[in-house]
């Protein structure tokens, strides 16, 4: 097993990052010893503005070294694409894996903030070996719609859909995304 460094990226709103460390604790815990993560409290998710959140994360990139591997969770994900397509597009990722994510394009319902992504962000994306969209049908925050939406400008990625994992994908375990980052 190759060693990859793998950056946890929490979801929006207060308490956002206490609310998901079950989900990066379940991550390291099942990944070690194999598999370094780091996973930083990001204000301008809890905050829910994204130039703070993109100065963080730049921050967090210089001071942590280029991650091989991220894995965000709602808002994050959106937020990581953003940077992606805008910031970073010299970022070289082995994997992205995206969990319930809303769909931030500006052509639809979730696009209208700072957030938002152009519609053809995904011709700016830099290349990645793997991106893979995690969704539930019974997510109390993001509509499972959005799981489509995603798979829609993101034609390479592989969409897998639950029916109860919920928002958080905490309460139980998530064999399917250690499944996805050990095959990288």
């Amino acid at each position: 097993m190759q060693n990859h460094d793998i950056l946890f990226v929490q979801g929006a709103g207060e308490g956002a990052h206490a609310e998901d460390q079950a989900l990066a604790t379940y991550v390291q815990n099942t990944l070690a010893p194999g598999h370094a993560l780091r996973y930083p409290k990001f204000s301008g998710l809890e905050n829910v503005v994204y130039k703070t959140w993109k100065d963080e994360m730049a921050a967090e990139l210089k001071a942590g070294g280029d991650p091989r591997i991220v894995v965000a969770h709602s808002l994050g994900g959106a937020a990581v694409l953003k940077y992606l397509a805008q910031e970073r597009r010299d970022l070289s990722l082995a994997g992205l894996f995206l969990i319930a994510t809303p769909y931030k394009c500006a052509d639809g319902e979730w696009g209208g903030d700072d957030f938002a992504l152009p519609v053809d962000f995904a011709a700016t994306v830099p290349s990645m070996g793997v991106i893979v969209l995690y969704h539930s049908a019974d997510d109390e925050w993001v509509p499972f719609s959005h799981l489509a939406r995603w798979a829609e400008k993101l034609p390479g990625a592989t969409s897998r859909a639950f029916t109860d994992r919920g928002h958080s994908f905490s309460a139980k375990a998530f064999p399917e995304l250690i499944a996805d980052i050990r095959s990288l």
